[in-house]
């Protein structure tokens, strides 16, 4: 399993008004077989073959590397039995 510590979570209104209610969460890479455990504060998300891939964008390298990244975008939805068993 890969983990990812995430450091902030996405308003959706900010990539479409489709998702205007809803939190998102941005990695660099995309569910590809392999669960990925993505740790916010102390809250966990596992990504799965049942977490739908809401899009994804592809960004310059606003450091002058003359690259592009792309991140793929995921509802942020923590999972509270994981949170409780860790109390």
């Amino acid at each position: 399993m890969k983990e990812y510590l995430l450091k902030r979570l996405i308003d959706g209104y900010k990539i479409s008004h489709k998702f205007a209610d809803y939190t998102l969460v941005a990695l660099p890479f995309k569910f590809t077989g392999k669960k990925i455990l993505v740790k916010h504060s102390n809250k966990k998300m596992i990504i799965d073959q049942d977490s739908l891939l809401l899009g994804s964008k592809t960004f310059r390298d606003k450091f002058g590397r003359d690259k592009k990244y792309t991140l793929f975008y995921y509802q942020w939805q923590p999972n509270k039995n994981q949170t409780k068993l860790e109390l």
